[in-house]
Order: C-alpha cells, then structure tokens, then sequence
C-alpha cells in the first residue's frame, strides 16, 4: 500500500469513527439535554402555580363580594330586578302594580333590553325606588319615569303611579 492510500484509509477510518461516535455518545447526549431543559422549564412554571392559585382565590374573594354586594346571583336578570323591587317595596309604602316582559333591541351590535313595570305609592318612595335600580343596585339606566295621578272614583282616593322603563345595554 501506498502513503495516499494509507491516508484515504485513515480518513475513511476516522469518519466511520466520527459518526460511530455521533451515534453512540453525542445524539443520546443531545436528546437528553432537550429533555432536561423541557423538564426545568415545566418546573419554572409549576413552582409559580401556588402564587398563581392564591391570587384567583382573592380574584374569585373579590367577584363574589361584589356579586354579594350587587345582590346579583345566577339567576336571570328579569328575577333579580323583581327581586329588588320586591324587598323595596316590603320597606317602602309602594306596591307593584304590573311587571312586563322585557324588550329586546339590537342596534349596531349591542343588544339593549328594557324592562317596562308599573308602580304605585307615595312621590319619595317611587324617586327612592328610581334611586335605588339605578344608583345601587347598578340594574341599568331608567330611560323613562313617567308620574301619573289617579282617582278612583268609587271610593274618591287619589293615587300616584310611576311607569319605569329601565334599560341594559350589553
């Protein structure tokens, strides 16, 4: 044999040995480091989970407060408005006369619905009861409040009568 033929041997041999030697150390070895670094990055994000978990625990505190505070629950917004103007009325020297059902509008991609219901009782208590949907128990806006005076004629009493329309735009 000759030197150029010993040489191409030599380098023949030493990239046999070179991708042997990929095979058997440096590809396991790689494979094991994309492992690890996937197990510490899964680790970075699981010792984060308990102050993530305690931090929807006060989220989730504050929502109900504020759920509680509204005297919101999950029923329907129509029975919660009920509700409201139920337990008003029970304080108040005011009487339901007619709740009717609600009316619904979508303009431009909101929806606004309107609850129409008739009232009757003193003028303080019907401005109370205005006060009391729009400013605490945050329901809507009331679009319309209209007074309206009436006599029975039968027993000669007068009466006050407030017409509500609130709305909810959502």
């Amino acid at each position: 044999m000759t030197i150029k033929q010993k040489n191409n041997v030599l380098g023949l041999g030493f990239a046999i040995v070179l991708i042997i030697g990929y095979f058997l150390s440096i590809s396991p070895t790689l494979s094991i480091k994309k492992n690890y670094d996937n197990l510490k990055q899964q680790e970075q994000i699981y010792a984060n989970i308990p102050l993530r978990l305690r931090v929807l625990k006060q989220k989730e505190k504050h929502y109900d407060s504020l759920l509680q505070h509204y005297q919101i629950t999950e029923t329907s917004l129509q029975n919660n408005l009920l509700k409201t103007i139920d337990r008003y009325a029970k304080d108040h020297p005011i009487k339901v006369v007619s709740f009717d059902e609600p009316h619904s509008i979508t303009q431009k991609g909101k929806k606004t619905n309107s609850y129409a219901f008739t009232v009757s009782g003193d003028f303080n208590a019907i401005l109370g009861l205005a006060y009391q949907l729009e400013q605490k128990s945050k329901f809507g806006m009331i679009a319309s409040l209209q007074f309206e005076k009436l006599k029975n004629y039968r027993t000669s009493k007068e009466s006050l009568e407030g017409q509500f329309v609130l709305q909810l735009v959502q």
